[in-house]
């Protein structure tokens, strides 16, 4: 055997090697979870949104205030309430996320004094007049607790996101209450936090296109405090500032109630 021969067979075996040590998409999915799971879980958050909802030559402005609160199994309670403008001042929306099936959502109207619950049928209907509907808000929030039975998924390789390196991975829903027929996620390397996410249903063209930034640290999580959602086809955008983000203040679980949702605020 000679050396150049000898040279090749280790260079092969190295890059063999290397190969079987690459992460899955799976493996990346799941470190991601036990991140969330250990030194990043919190138990309530709190924050300030603004949104700026624009298309066709207009934009409306819109300050919210949210709660949210983990429960036992993935579960997750949400309560967010309208401050301004005065015109849906005191609109609130309640949505308890259930891991594997659908949340239970309720929309409150002030001006109407009752509490609409959404149902199958109203899901795909725009939340408020942004880009995202009620199902879309589901989805972002059950899809972290996804396993290979709910999605199927693939590394498609490496790409950079406003200069953040990440891994890109495709996921295949096998459900079909999920809605879409594929997603693609951008996470970062660094820290996991998704940079982009676009999501398919029947065209080569993503639906919706939903974009993270300005990610900070608040302690050991780090948050994304800027985030843009375009509905290219409809030549619409959503942009969601966040401020004040706190975790771990206490709340109560009767503020999770329709109760509360009544009463437009704390």
């Amino acid at each position: 055997m000679t050396a150049g021969v000898l040279a090749i067979m280790i260079a092969a075996t190295l890059c063999a090697g290397t190969v079987r040590a690459e992460e899955s998409a799976r493996q990346i999915l799941d470190r991601r979870k036990a991140l969330d799971d250990t030194t990043r879980h919190w138990n309530d958050r709190h924050e300030k949104l603004t949104l700026r909802i624009s298309g066709r030559g207009s934009e409306r402005v819109r300050e919210l205030e949210l709660y949210d609160r983990r429960e036992p199994g993935d579960e997750q309670k949400t309560i967010l309430f309208f401050l301004a403008p005065a015109e849906v001042k005191g609109t609130a929306f309640l949505a308890y996320t259930h891991k594997g099936r659908a949340a239970d959502q309720w929309l409150y109207l002030p001006e109407l004094q009752r509490v609409r619950q959404i149902t199958a049928r109203t899901r795909s209907e725009s939340f408020v007049g942004t880009d995202l509907t009620y199902h879309d808000l589901d989805l972002l929030q059950e899809m972290t607790s996804w396993s290979e039975d709910d999605a199927g998924s693939h590394l498609r390789g490496e790409e950079a996101v406003d200069g953040v390196a990440s891994y890109v991975i495709e996921l295949t829903p096998k459900r079909e209450d999920i809605g879409y027929k594929r997603i693609v996620v951008w996470l970062g390397k660094d820290d996991l936090v998704p940079r982009r996410l676009e999501l398919y249903e029947d065209g080569p063209e993503p639906k919706k296109r939903i974009t993270q930034g300005d990610v900070r640290s608040i302690g050991k999580i780090p948050v994304a405090h800027h985030l843009v959602v375009e509905t290219s086809a409809a030549g619409t955008r959503t942009v969601i500032d966040a401020a004040d983000v706190q975790f771990d203040q206490g709340l109560e679980a009767d503020l999770f109630t329709q109760r509360y949702l009544e009463r437009g605020g704390r």
